[in-house]
This record gives C-alpha cells, structure tokens and sequence, in this order.
C-alpha cells in the first residue's frame, strides 16, 4: 500500500485537515504504519491491516486502553473496520526506539533504561486485567497443539534446540516450571528494544502492546534476552538490563522454560 492508496476512514480524522502521510517502515509484515501530521501541528499514527492477516488491531486497541491509565502508552484516538481492514489511530510519541537509542554523557544506559522501564509494566496491578492469553497453563496447551497438529516440524524444532531431550521431557519440563499464580505479572507480551520509545535520555512509552496480559514476568525478559542478543546484537546490555530492573541473576530454569515455549510454537 502506497500513500496514494492509502483511503483512510473520514470518521477517524478530520481528513479536511490531514497536510501529509508518511510511511514508517518497521513494525511487523501484516501492518502498514504511517505518521498523520495535520494543519493544527498535532501528528497521530495509523496502523492499517487486512482482517484476513493473522493478529488484531482491536486488541491491540483494547489493552492500549486499559493500559494507558498506569503506564505511558500512546491514547487510542479511534479504531474502525472498513473495506476488509482495520485501521488504529493513535496519538504520536516523540522520541527513537530504544533499539536506535544512542547513550549521550549523562545519560542511562539502554539496557539500564529497559531494566527500569520493565519494572514499571511488571509492577502494573492485574486484579482487574481480563487479558489472559498469555498465561503459563495457555502456553503450555498451545505447545502441546503445535505438537499434536505438527509433530514433524515440532521433533525438527527438537532436534535443533534440545538434542539430548524428548518431546516427552520438555513438557514434563514444563510442567514442573512453571511460574506459579503469585508470581504472574502484567507483561508486554513483545518486550524487543523496538517497542520502547526513548526521548532525552528517558522512556517517553511503551508501544505495540497487541499482545499484553497476565503471565510469568519471564515471558518478556527472555524475549527482551532474545531481542538484544539475537535481533540487535547489544547482549553487553543484557547485564545492566538486569540491574535496572532489580535482580542479580537469571532464574535459568524460568529462562528455558520459554526457550522450551517459544521452540515449540513454531
């Protein structure tokens, strides 16, 4: 989809006002996002995708929402289905990723920045949170799915990861690793070093929260492992990660169960 393509719903944005789009070009492959800037100076971003497209705007919409009166988010201005896509309209954040986060004299590290700003989802109260996808008991039956409905590809997945393991082991594994009901937190769901904005040495919000909930507060620091180690190469954060959130060492096991779950998902 190009800008000249772009047909965005009149009931959204005051269209009449809209000066210029411009594309983003990160995010995920099933979304298309852009920057709205209008004669008032006030910008907005779109997110658009088709509804046949795996993932939901609407949930994403939902959990900004809820989310959005504890920790910074950008505000969901308006959500709306037409023409088979979704369309997301949200306010802007100024500001960088923390993946194009340059460390200026005086400031926080980035992985001190993401330690802290962790910590701040994690401590987020969940007695009224309805989202609960992500919980370890879902993930577990998710596995079990995959491994029913694609048995090859799982014992391939295995072989490469665990060697020296059985189907049979990993989910006993699981099992008997899982974190308990006391120790589950609200979570980002997607915690990457793309999905923190940063502005003057600072987190200006968290974004990307379509897959947020309840769960193991293991589920986004293993990603967040994944993310700096395999998607940026910026592991020498990993430590000072750790330290802004709060904790001296890795529970391993914790560490391999969702290396275990996110084998298995393929």
């Amino acid at each position: 989809m190009n800008n000249n393509q772009l047909s965005i719903p009149s009931t959204l944005v005051n269209l009449s006002e809209l000066i210029k789009i411009t594309r983003i070009n990160k995010g995920r492959h099933y979304q298309s996002l852009y920057i709205l800037e209008f004669s008032n100076s006030v910008k907005c971003v779109l997110k658009v995708k088709n509804v046949a497209e795996s993932g939901s705007l609407l949930r994403e919409a939902e959990r900004l929402e809820w989310a959005h009166k504890t920790i910074p988010t950008p505000k969901v201005i308006g959500y709306q289905v037409e023409n088979g896509k979704e369309y997301l309209v949200m306010t802007y954040i100024a500001g960088c990723t923390a993946e194009d986060y340059q460390q200026k004299e005086g400031q926080k590290s980035l992985g001190y920045l993401l330690g802290e700003g962790l910590r701040t989802i994690h401590n987020v109260p969940i007695n009224h949170c309805e989202f609960t996808d992500l919980l370890p008991d879902k993930l577990i039956d998710m596995v079990k799915m995959n491994i029913k409905e694609r048995e090859s590809e799982a014992r391939v997945a295995i072989n490469n990861i665990f060697p020296n393991h059985t189907m049979e082991q990993l989910i006993d594994f699981l099992e008997k690793n899982k974190a308990p009901a006391d120790e589950l937190v609200f979570t980002h769901g997607d915690y990457g070093s793309g999905n923190v904005m940063i502005n003057d040495g600072r987190i200006e919000a968290f974004i990307d929260l379509g897959d947020s909930g309840i769960s193991d507060p293991y589920y986004d620091i293993y990603y967040l492992f994944k993310s700096l180690t395999y998607y940026t190469d910026r592991k020498e954060e990993f430590g000072k990660f750790l330290k802004g959130y709060g904790i001296s060492e890795l529970n391993e096991s914790r560490m391999k169960f969702h290396l275990i779950i996110d084998t298995l998902l393929l």
